[in-house]
């Protein structure tokens, strides 16, 4: 039996980091592996970096099953996938997996899909496969989120004719390895624990060193939640790349407050190849901090700067721009990134995802629509503001980028650690990333929805 996974392309009018960056589809690669070791021909389809159109894939490879992975910006993309799919053959089964799929299956209910997979979808997978195989209907494993790992190695060999173009912002080429599952702590704006039902688990590291012996690129992008989280668990980790003799350039996401409390850690990890920490710094307003139950303060942001920077590590931050802000705010803000050792940060409009604690705390002041998939992409301004125009909400964005980590001295830095190809290529996305903000000005104010 043949099978085609895909990678959806953004929408056209979906803001994400993909002008920025792109990472290798780390979660279709371990689906080709399943698929794989069941005997049955695979193929993936990354249409972000694909020349073909998809009915032309299809057309050529002619499988018996497509199956996409999702978030929540791809709902109608997948939903116009399906429909060329089912164009060609009505005999193809159709089905969705990924995180999407695992939190709010029901935006998938659709003519032309076949098969919703939902939670532990890498099991699902198999159980949809053997049904198939043998015509019959699959029963999926719903009842509980599986937290063993019983996964094989993710088949990088699956997208051989991309993986020079996977990259991560400053570093490329770039692989992705993740190492747990979940986060322990319960943000309440964030989805991912809503993928993971607010468990936490992590992966036996001996098997995550077998796979990093595999990876050949020199930057390496772990993927978990949080990744610091037990110090027993990083001193483990460093010492098995020393004694297996790996020696990778490492990014990992980590909290503020356990850098503050584990600065050794920070030194010890920066020892073992750790270049940048993406931290979510949040807010500078300590009770927006308690209203996220993100359970940190603002002055530990600043410390965790400091720490990373003795280190010689970089700090991307992520940042919740709130609904609330006035012009104030934003100068205040700005002077706030620039107080700290910032390398690249991420802007984005307090977005209350459907699936997440905060949604109907604000489903009453929403600018988009719920079927308006393509716009909840963490850039689209969500929430009405109070104090602002939309318009002038995305033009204080704009300067807050330009204010910091798209200002001359970064770029300087930039090329000083990187070298021009990559600081050409990351000032051409930021680029291509204003534009976007300004064609978002533009339609706020010709649709006359949100104000002038």
């Amino acid at each position: 039996m043949k099978v085609l996974l895909v990678r959806p392309k953004p929408h056209k009018n979906s803001l994400g980091l993909t002008d920025l960056m792109t990472c290798e589809p780390l979660e279709l690669e371990y689906v080709y592996s399943i698929v794989k070791k069941m005997g049955h021909r695979v193929k993936i389809a990354d249409m972000i970096l694909e020349r073909n159109s998809l009915e032309a894939i299809v057309r050529k490879y002619n499988p018996r099953v497509v199956m996409f992975t999702s978030y929540i910006t791809h709902v109608n993309v997948i939903k116009g996938y399906a429909d060329v799919v089912k164009s060609v053959s009505r005999k193809i089964i159709t089905a969705v997996g990924g995180v999407h799929s695992e939190v709010i299956p029901g935006d998938f209910k659709y003519k032309n899909i076949d098969y919703v997979l939902g939670i532990n979808g890498m099991q699902n997978t198999e159980i949809l496969l053997n049904a198939i195989a043998k015509n019959e209907k699959p029963v999926f494993k719903h009842d509980a989120i599986d937290k063993s790992y019983k996964l094989p190695k993710p088949d990088r060999q699956s997208t051989k004719r991309y993986r020079k173009r996977y990259d991560y912002a400053y570093h490329a080429p770039c692989a992705l390895l993740k190492t747990s599952f979940g986060c322990p702590y319960s943000c309440k704006f964030c989805f991912c624990v809503s993928i993971t039902d607010h468990s936490y688990w992590t992966r036996e590291l001996m098997p995550v060193i077998e796979e990093l012996k595999d990876i050949q690129e020199p930057n390496v992008f772990i993927v978990d939640d949080n990744f610091l989280v037990s110090r027993e668990r990083i001193i483990e980790f460093c010492k098995l790349l020393d004694e297996n003799n790996i020696h990778k350039t490492f990014i990992i996401f980590g909290r503020a407050d356990f850098i503050v409390e584990n600065p050794d850690m920070i030194t010890l990890l920066s020892k073992h190849g750790l270049d940048a920490v993406f931290v979510g710094i949040e807010s500078f307003k300590q009770d927006e901090l308690n209203d996220f139950n993100k359970r940190t303060d603002v002055e530990t942001s600043k410390k965790a700067s400091d720490i990373l920077y003795e280190n010689g590590v970089d700090l991307y931050a992520g940042a919740i721009v709130g609904p609330d802000w006035d012009k104030k705010d934003f100068k205040n803000f700005i002077r706030w990134i620039r107080s700290m050792h910032i390398r690249f940060v991420n802007l984005q409009p307090l977005v209350p995802l459907p699936g997440t604690e905060i949604y109907d705390k604000y489903k009453n002041r929403l600018l988009i629509k719920r079927e308006e998939y393509e716009k909840w992409d963490l850039t689209h301004l969500a929430i009405m503001p109070t104090k602002l125009t939309p318009t002038q909400y995305y033009i204080q964005i704009i300067k807050g980028y330009f204010g910091t980590t798209s200002s001359l001295s970064s770029l300087y830095y930039m090329y000083q650690k990187c070298g021009f190809k990559i600081t050409a290529k990351c000032f051409i996305g930021a680029m291509r990333m204003l534009w976007h903000y300004i064609r978002m000005i533009v339609e706020y104010r010709k649709v006359g929805r949100y104000g002038k």
